[in-house]
Protein backbone atom coordinates (compact mmCIF):
# COMPACT_ATOMS: atom_id res chain seq x y z
CA UNK A 1 0.00 0.00 0.00
CA UNK A 2 1.67 3.07 -0.78
CA UNK A 3 0.16 6.45 0.69
CA UNK A 4 0.81 10.28 -0.70
CA UNK A 5 1.36 12.48 1.72
CA UNK A 6 1.22 16.23 1.28
CA UNK A 7 4.31 18.03 1.42
CA UNK A 8 3.28 20.75 4.30
CA UNK A 9 2.73 17.87 6.26
CA UNK A 10 6.44 16.27 5.57
CA UNK A 11 7.50 19.89 6.32
CA UNK A 12 5.25 20.11 9.77
CA UNK A 13 7.22 16.58 10.66
CA UNK A 14 10.93 17.36 9.25
CA UNK A 15 10.42 20.50 11.97
CA UNK A 16 9.00 18.98 14.61
CA UNK A 17 11.92 16.59 14.44
CA UNK A 18 14.55 19.25 14.20
CA UNK A 19 13.09 20.96 16.78
CA UNK A 20 13.76 18.14 19.10
CA UNK A 21 16.76 16.12 18.80
CA UNK A 22 16.75 14.72 21.14
CA UNK A 23 13.94 11.82 20.48
CA UNK A 24 14.00 9.51 17.64
CA UNK A 25 12.83 9.93 14.35
CA UNK A 26 11.35 6.90 15.02
CA UNK A 27 9.63 8.04 17.83
CA UNK A 28 8.21 10.60 15.36
CA UNK A 29 6.81 8.15 12.76
CA UNK A 30 5.10 5.86 15.42
CA UNK A 31 3.67 9.20 16.85
CA UNK A 32 2.14 9.97 13.48
CA UNK A 33 1.18 6.22 12.49
CA UNK A 34 3.69 6.44 9.63
CA UNK A 35 6.53 3.64 8.83
CA UNK A 36 10.02 4.95 10.64
CA UNK A 37 11.91 4.46 6.89
CA UNK A 38 9.46 6.80 5.11
CA UNK A 39 10.41 9.84 7.91
CA UNK A 40 14.05 8.41 7.58
CA UNK A 41 14.10 9.12 4.02
CA UNK A 42 12.44 12.25 4.32
CA UNK A 43 15.20 13.61 6.99
CA UNK A 44 17.97 11.91 4.03
CA UNK A 45 16.36 14.05 1.46
CA UNK A 46 15.96 17.04 3.16
CA UNK A 47 19.67 17.11 4.49
CA UNK A 48 20.87 16.01 1.21
CA UNK A 49 19.34 18.88 -0.04
CA UNK A 50 19.51 21.71 2.13
CA UNK A 51 22.97 20.48 3.27
CA UNK A 52 23.49 19.53 7.17
CA UNK A 53 21.40 19.12 10.30
CA UNK A 54 18.74 22.46 10.30
CA UNK A 55 20.59 24.89 13.19
CA UNK A 56 18.90 27.33 15.27
CA UNK A 57 18.39 29.55 12.35
CA UNK A 58 18.01 27.17 9.72
CA UNK A 59 14.92 26.01 11.90
CA UNK A 60 13.43 29.13 11.25
CA UNK A 61 13.17 28.73 7.25
CA UNK A 62 10.89 26.37 7.67
CA UNK A 63 8.03 28.90 7.72
CA UNK A 64 9.34 32.19 5.70
CA UNK A 65 10.04 35.23 7.57
CA UNK A 66 6.12 36.85 6.55
CA UNK A 67 4.18 33.74 6.95
CA UNK A 68 5.78 33.52 11.15
CA UNK A 69 4.22 37.45 11.19
CA UNK A 70 0.80 36.75 9.68
CA UNK A 71 0.79 33.41 11.86
CA UNK A 72 1.60 35.37 14.93
CA UNK A 73 -0.91 38.41 14.40
CA UNK A 74 -3.45 35.55 13.52
CA UNK A 75 -3.29 33.95 16.35
CA UNK A 76 -3.10 36.94 18.89
CA UNK A 77 -6.31 37.20 19.53
CA UNK A 78 -7.17 33.44 20.24
CA UNK A 79 -7.61 31.72 23.36
CA UNK A 80 -4.72 29.24 24.66
CA UNK A 81 -6.70 26.15 23.69
CA UNK A 82 -7.34 28.17 19.96
CA UNK A 83 -3.60 28.34 20.01
CA UNK A 84 -2.87 24.77 20.77
CA UNK A 85 -5.50 23.63 18.05
CA UNK A 86 -4.04 25.76 15.32
CA UNK A 87 -0.60 24.72 16.69
CA UNK A 88 -1.45 21.34 16.29
CA UNK A 89 -3.50 21.51 12.86
CA UNK A 90 -0.02 23.78 11.58
CA UNK A 91 2.57 21.51 12.72
CA UNK A 92 3.47 23.95 15.50
CA UNK A 93 4.27 24.30 19.06
CA UNK A 94 2.99 26.75 21.27
CA UNK A 95 6.02 27.75 22.10
CA UNK A 96 7.50 28.52 18.63
CA UNK A 97 4.37 30.70 18.46
CA UNK A 98 5.36 32.35 21.62
CA UNK A 99 9.62 32.63 20.09
CA UNK A 100 7.76 34.07 16.77
CA UNK A 101 6.15 36.92 18.72
CA UNK A 102 9.23 38.21 20.38
CA UNK A 103 10.99 38.23 17.48
CA UNK A 104 8.63 40.09 15.98
CA UNK A 105 8.52 42.90 18.70
CA UNK A 106 12.12 42.35 18.66
CA UNK A 107 12.56 42.98 15.16
CA UNK A 108 10.53 46.07 15.31
CA UNK A 109 12.87 47.47 18.38
CA UNK A 110 16.08 46.89 16.54
CA UNK A 111 15.72 47.75 12.63
CA UNK A 112 19.12 47.84 11.16
CA UNK A 113 20.24 51.41 10.78
CA UNK A 114 21.58 52.48 7.35
CA UNK A 115 25.35 52.98 9.52
CA UNK A 116 25.24 49.29 9.45
CA UNK A 117 23.95 48.06 6.30
CA UNK A 118 26.76 50.56 4.89
CA UNK A 119 29.41 48.61 6.79
CA UNK A 120 28.07 45.39 5.79
CA UNK A 121 27.89 46.19 1.87
CA UNK A 122 31.82 47.54 2.07
CA UNK A 123 32.70 43.75 3.45
CA UNK A 124 30.82 42.23 0.88
CA UNK A 125 33.01 44.14 -1.17
CA UNK A 126 36.02 43.77 0.01
CA UNK A 127 35.42 39.93 0.23
CA UNK A 128 34.15 39.66 -2.86
CA UNK A 129 37.14 40.96 -4.82
CA UNK A 130 39.47 39.33 -2.58
CA UNK A 131 37.54 36.35 -3.94
CA UNK A 132 37.98 37.51 -7.11
CA UNK A 133 42.15 37.94 -7.13
CA UNK A 134 42.21 34.34 -5.52
CA UNK A 135 40.46 32.92 -8.40
CA UNK A 136 42.38 34.51 -10.98
CA UNK A 137 45.69 33.20 -8.69
CA UNK A 138 43.89 29.52 -9.28
CA UNK A 139 43.37 29.96 -12.50
CA UNK A 140 46.82 30.75 -13.11
CA UNK A 141 48.19 28.18 -11.30
CA UNK A 142 45.99 25.76 -12.92
CA UNK A 143 47.39 26.53 -16.36
CA UNK A 144 51.31 26.63 -15.11
CA UNK A 145 50.24 23.07 -13.71
CA UNK A 146 48.22 21.88 -17.37
CA UNK A 147 51.62 22.87 -19.35
CA UNK A 148 53.71 21.27 -16.67
CA UNK A 149 52.08 17.86 -17.48
CA UNK A 150 51.88 18.11 -21.21
CA UNK A 151 55.79 18.90 -20.94
CA UNK A 152 56.44 16.07 -18.37
CA UNK A 153 53.91 13.90 -21.16
CA UNK A 154 56.05 15.11 -24.31
CA UNK A 155 59.57 14.33 -22.55
CA UNK A 156 58.78 11.36 -21.93
CA UNK A 157 57.00 10.40 -25.86
CA UNK A 158 61.04 12.07 -26.86
CA UNK A 159 63.02 10.25 -24.62
CA UNK A 160 60.89 6.90 -26.03
CA UNK A 161 61.36 7.74 -29.41
CA UNK A 162 64.99 8.02 -28.97
CA UNK A 163 65.54 4.77 -27.40
CA UNK A 164 63.84 3.36 -30.36
CA UNK A 165 66.16 5.28 -32.62
CA UNK A 166 68.68 3.63 -30.68
CA UNK A 167 67.71 0.40 -30.48
CA UNK A 168 67.75 0.22 -34.31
Amino acid sequence: MITEYSQEFKESMLQKIFLNQDRSVVSFAREANIPGSTVATWVRNYKKKNGKIMGQKQRKKLWSAEKMFETVLLTAPMSEAEKSEYCRKHGIYPAQLKEWKKDCIAGCRNAPDKKYIKEAKEKEKKYKKKTMALEKDLRRKEKALAETAALLVLKKKVQENWRELEDE
